[in-house]
């Protein structure tokens, strides 16, 4: 999300008052995420930094990122982000700054036309693994991470505020109203599976190829982009993970799965549930933006409903 040269040049200054040694550097990322905008910094102490500014509208993402980077640091073998500074910016339509470590690496979206097919099926094993690390990570409320963020009392409260809202938008960007009444029974008649859950713990929220970083051989080494973070049924962010590597490269689903160790019949049930209301809310997202090749998209998630449901 770009943010105006003013601004920027605001939270640049902020960053040399803290570090007088501070400078940018010339780096951009490949992509610009859709939270924030980052640019490079380094410091001759700090060495290569990363300086994110975020949007007002994202109420809470700040917050979020600075706690989830803190939390996860703890439990991944896969490097984060380290904080280096945060800070308010005076212009109303930003919430602040974010000064980071970077991490050296490649996206792995970066490298995904070069790779062999048994390279991004032992990526989408190690992604499993990862995701289970991250989620012995434990919270005590389903919700936000940051404390005055909105919260459910369980996993089900959770999955009924998500289902309701995913499809009421399915059904306003021409959804079949059919085929949003086979899913809500879907996901109904599985609540038992859902309340098995044991507690809420860390989830990304967006483990994609696009926030994964390999180095050259190609290894997973980092994670980005925590601002989407919460306090969450484990098996719904594996469910996100799975929607995006089934689109790129179906036959690395069982792989993705065995890193992260599903084994009950309730966990596949709870996983089903997740995948159900992760691709009815991609896919009314897609109607909404109509990116390029939406209709295809849209085509094939109905189709994946139609036949799960």
């Amino acid at each position: 999300m770009p943010v105006e040269p003013a601004v920027l040049a605001e939270a640049i200054a902020a960053a040399r008052r803290a570090l007088p040694g501070v400078r940018p550097d010339g780096w951009l990322p490949s992509v610009q995420g859709a939270v924030g905008h980052v640019v490079g910094l380094a410091d001759a102490d700090a060495g290569p930094l990363v300086l994110k500014v975020y949007p007002a509208s994202h109420v809470g993402a700040l917050g979020t990122e600075v706690l989830a980077l803190e939390l996860a640091a703890s439990a991944l073998t896969l490097e984060v982000p380290r904080v280096v500074l945060r800070g308010d910016l005076s212009h109303p339509g930003v919430d602040g700054f974010v000064l980071m470590t970077r991490i050296a690496g490649t996206r792995w979206a970066d490298l995904r036309p070069v790779l062999r097919p048994e390279t991004t099926t032992a990526l989408a094993h190690a992604v499993g693994a990862e995701l289970r690390r991250l989620h012995e990570v434990r919270g005590t409320r389903y919700g936000a991470l940051v404390v005055d963020g909105s919260s459910t009392a369980s996993a089900w409260d959770r999955v009924v505020e998500r289902s309701t809202i995913a499809l009421t938008d399915y059904v306003a960007t021409s959804g079949s109203a059919a085929l949003a009444t086979r899913a809500r029974r879907f996901v109904e008649d599985r609540r038992a599976a859902v309340d098995s859950c044991a507690g809420p713990v860390l989830c990304h929220h967006d483990v994609i190829d696009g926030n994964l970083l390999l180095d050259g051989t190609p290894t997973l080494v980092g994670v980005l982009d925590f601002e989407a973070a919460t306090w969450d049924d484990p098996l719904s962010d594996l469910a996100q993970t799975l929607v995006h590597v089934r689109f790129h490269a179906p036959g690395d689903v069982p792989a993705l799965l065995a890193g992260y160790g599903i084994t009950s019949d309730d966990e596949r049930a709870r996983l089903a549930v997740y995948d159900v209301l992760h691709v009815v809310a991609e896919r009314a997202w897609i109607a909404h933006d109509r990116p390029h090749g939406w209709r295809g998209s849209v085509a094939a998630l109905d189709h994946h409903l139609a036949t799960v449901t």
